[in-house]
């Protein structure tokens, strides 16, 4: 059973507010303990804010690292009841004239027709061929002309054939008429009864379904087309489909009538224009909200949770060097720009990305592909000689400027050596050699960087070898580095966090429990106290009344 403290009860005294006011005089440390948490949780929190920023910016630079993706086209057609037309990537400026000469159709054919829905058509099989495949259907006696509809419906393994029933009256109890219809179009998907195989012959009670009791409303046929008097007549491009997306690179037709069309591909400035804007945004978002962690408030005389963060000088050099230095793998004189200021992209003395759009207009007017690889290039690659070429690199190829040199025996490839241009002599690295290609080797920064080498005589021949990216894919990649879930900046300042306030919870815990033996031990004493006193107090008594 819990004792019940009486604190002063026989002394007067508030020994329970005694303990109090020693327990908060020893709780410094304590106090100190839990500051420390808070500020180490805001800096998390900080961080985290941060991280949620840094992956808005990575999904806005994705929309540009990549030239495909930049360069988009908008397409128009003169007459949309003819055909309308679609545009993705991988599409090119122009305009085309397009002749369409008919339409792909799927095939219909129509029975002659009963008198009535529940005309029984008989008990036997009814057989249709269809995309290469025969289909029977088994009918009863009980069978009507709506049953039988539901059971070319119904049929697990049907090839893609959809019945209906049309009422029209023909004349001679001829009203309502079985409608065969292929789901597909092109001239391959015919619909043909299998008289060989259907006993619904007209015999013995049963209604004619053979072949030539349907009437071919519409004949299974290909869309012809011609685009820019290709072929010529007579010949035409044939397709299944009114749909067509493999005739233009990058562009879907759909034929909705015959005649002749003019399809015309105009660049998109303006799609190009808001991806820029949403990367501006997403990358000021991140400055702004840095800025706003580590600057000091003249006003409340506060530093920001994320002053003297090394860390977040780290995020922001990382996010402002591709847009300041030379995109990798560029060289002046030979590229039509180098770095992103040339594009209307520049950053101000606080670090604000600005994009000036007049600037952009002009480069875009005077070399719309130089452009476009200085934001997107991806591993696209140059050289100086005629006798080494660039062929290809890979993702694992670091972007750059490479010296190669390989020497020749006969007009054959014996070795070859590699390093970045930035390398001194020392550096030079022995390159694999196969069949003619140089190949970059593994665990180097040209590794599967291929080479085509190709000289009529012997001895040594050099080349300067670019692999150029763009200013957005280091941009990605630089973020990409930043937000890798365990070895990025951010996972280890958040784990730094983490691991600080974990350590000070521990101490936090022991200082608590100091604290509760202190008091424990406190109101002991304090107990003891009162009971000694109280004891005095009741000798003092007993004496004063014996008259001592």
């Amino acid at each position: 059973m819990p004792s019940i403290a009486l604190p002063g009860l026989g002394t007067g005294i508030d020994t329970q507010l005694l303990v109090q006011q020693l327990i908060a005089a020893s709780s410094r440390q304590l106090n100190q303990l839990q500051a420390r948490k808070s500020r180490w949780q805001q800096k998390q929190e900080a961080f985290s804010g941060v991280e949620t920023r840094l992956e808005t910016l990575r999904d806005a630079v994705e929309a540009i690292r990549y030239v495909a993706d930049l360069r988009a086209y908008t397409a128009t057609s003169n007459n949309a009841e003819t055909l309308t037309v679609e545009v993705a990537s991988g599409a090119s400026e122009g305009a085309h004239t397009i002749v369409i000469n008919q339409l792909a159709a799927a095939e219909r054919e129509v029975h002659n027709g009963v008198a009535a829905l529940d005309t029984l058509v008989g008990e036997g099989v009814f057989a249709y061929l269809y995309n290469g495949e025969t289909r029977t259907v088994q009918t009863t006696a009980e069978t009507t002309l709506e049953d039988l509809r539901d059971l070319i419906n119904n049929d697990g393994g049907n090839p893609g054939v959809t019945a209906s029933i049309l009422e029209y009256d023909a004349g001679g109890s001829q009203v309502y008429h079985l409608v065969l219809g292929g789901d597909d179009t092109g001239s391959d998907y015919t619909v043909v009864i299998d008289d060989v195989q259907t006993t619904l012959d007209g015999t013995g009670g049963t209604v004619d379904l053979r072949q030539a009791t349907f009437t071919e409303t519409q004949s299974a046929q290909d869309a012809q087309l011609r685009v820019g008097n290709y072929p010529a007549d007579p010949n035409w491009i044939t397709r299944s489909t009114n749909t067509i997306d493999d005739i233009l690179p990058g562009v879907t037709l759909s034929l909705h009538s015959t005649g002749t069309v003019r399809v015309s591909l105009t660049r998109d400035t303006e799609g190009l224009k808001e991806k820029i804007t949403d990367f501006v945004d997403s990358y000021n978002a991140v400055v702004d909200y840095v800025q706003e962690s580590v600057a000091y408030n003249q006003t409340t005389k506060t530093a920001g949770v994320l002053m003297g963060e090394y860390s977040t000088t780290h995020v922001r050099r990382e996010l402002r060097l591709p847009l300041i230095e030379a995109a990798l793998g560029f060289k002046d004189g030979s590229d039509a720009y180098t770095l992103a200021g040339q594009l209307g992209l520049s950053i101000d003395r606080n670090g604000t990305l600005e994009f000036d759009e007049e600037t952009f207009d002009e480069a875009l007017a005077d070399d719309y592909l130089g452009l476009l690889a200085l934001f997107g290039a991806d591993r696209t690659g140059t050289s100086d000689s005629d006798n080494l070429k660039f062929y290809s690199a890979a993702s694992l190829t670091e972007p750059g400027t490479y010296d190669v040199k390989a020497t020749f025996a006969g007009g054959v490839l014996q070795s070859a050596q590699i390093k970045l241009a930035s390398e001194d002599d020392t550096a030079w690295r022995a390159a694999d050699v196969e069949d003619g290609v140089i190949i970059g080797a593994e665990g180097y920064p040209e590794y599967f960087l291929q080479i085509t080498a190709s000289y009529g005589g012997s001895g040594e021949v050099t080349a300067e070898v670019r692999v150029r990216q763009g200013f957005a894919g280091r941009l990605y990649d630089a973020l990409d580095e930043l937000l890798d879930a365990t070895e990025g900046t951010i996972a280890l300042v958040e784990d730094r966090c983490a691991g600080a306030i974990e350590a000070i919870d521990d101490n936090i815990e022991r200082q608590q429990e100091r604290l509760q033996r202190m008091e424990a031990t406190l109101a002991a004493k304090f107990a003891r106290l009162e009971q000694a006193l109280t004891l005095l107090e009741a000798q003092r008594g007993a004496l004063g009344m014996a008259g001592l």
